[in-house]
């Protein structure tokens, strides 16, 4: 007996790791320099297949939207707020009564950024849900830092 458990065990142990990260996004970072002193922070989300996740909405009385809170740093203000650069799929939703709108496999956003120093830090919290066709997986939440001009043209996974 104590010979099977020894063997299934870390076949048990793989196969919980494997399912737990092919449930997770996985978030990078990047920086686009777009002259003079502004800057566009983008993130790119990479949502497991089989999985949605769910737009910017915002939805009142619907699944929970991916959200945004973006701290500048000294030197860094933002310009604007985020903008969802991939375009949501959208559809009634019949459980929820309401139009919505996901995103399967890559969502992009992006929020300008003017600097009025040399570098600048700009602290990025991300909230977002994910649900396949039978379920959903609890709302996650990351944070990010995001180093101006030190991330520019350079892609991190968070």
């Amino acid at each position: 007996m104590q010979n099977v458990i020894r063997i299934l065990l870390p076949v048990l142990a793989l196969f919980s790791a494997v399912t737990a990260s092919a449930q997770s996004v996985v978030w990078q970072k990047s920086v686009e320099h777009l002259g003079g002193n502004s800057y566009r922070i983008l993130l790119d989300a990479t949502i497991p297949p089989g999985y949605h996740m769910y737009d910017m909405g915002p939805y009142k009385e619907g699944p929970n939207a991916t959200t945004f809170d973006i701290k500048p740093g000294k030197g860094a203000t933002l310009d604007g707020g985020v903008v969802q650069l991939t375009k949501p799929h959208r559809y009634f939703d019949e459980m929820f009564g309401i139009e919505i709108g996901t995103f399967s496999g890559k969502a992009r956003f992006a929020q300008r950024v003017e600097l009025s120093a040399p570098n600048a830090q700009v602290e990025v919290n991300i909230e977002w849900m994910i649900c396949n066709d039978q379920s959903c997986i609890p709302p996650d939440d990351i944070q990010i830092i995001v180093n101006i001009p030190a991330d520019s043209a350079a892609t991190r996974k968070q």
